[in-house]
């Protein structure tokens, strides 16, 4: 699971680098509907962080519904998980219709918004 990459210079507090790693993982479908995750101990270890920060984490994302617990088995990707594909898409289409909109207000030509778009997606 070493997928999950941590950047402890970020102001972003390390639970939330995880809960956000996590929730890319299922995005990018590398993590599956019922699949278990590591449990909190090993998930530790292989990202040297404290096992209550691991903890806090998969508590979030339980309480998002994106993890389920099952008593003596460890943590497991819930079935909705995908449901956050679709609720990010709709939250960047938001972001970018709201961007578009300034950048028509400040004097932007149609033209070269799609430059800027092209430019940026092409870059990753």
């Amino acid at each position: 699971m070493a997928l999950i990459q941590l950047d402890h210079s970020l102001k972003q507090p390390i639970y939330r680098q995880i809960v956000d790693g996590l929730k890319s993982l299922v995005m990018m479908g590398k993590l599956h509907p019922h699949e278990q995750i590591p449990s909190v101990r090993k998930m530790a270890r292989e990202l040297g962080v404290n096992p209550n920060t691991i903890q806090k984490s998969y508590a979030l994302l339980e309480k998002e519904g994106i993890l389920y617990s099952v008593a003596g088995k460890g943590d497991f990707v819930a079935d909705n998980a995908m449901r956050i594909k679709e609720m990010r898409k709709e939250e960047i289409r938001e972001m970018f219709v709201k961007a578009t909109r300034e950048a028509r207000q400040s004097g932007l030509w149609i033209d070269e918004i799609f430059t800027i778009v092209d430019e940026a997606y092409s870059s990753n």
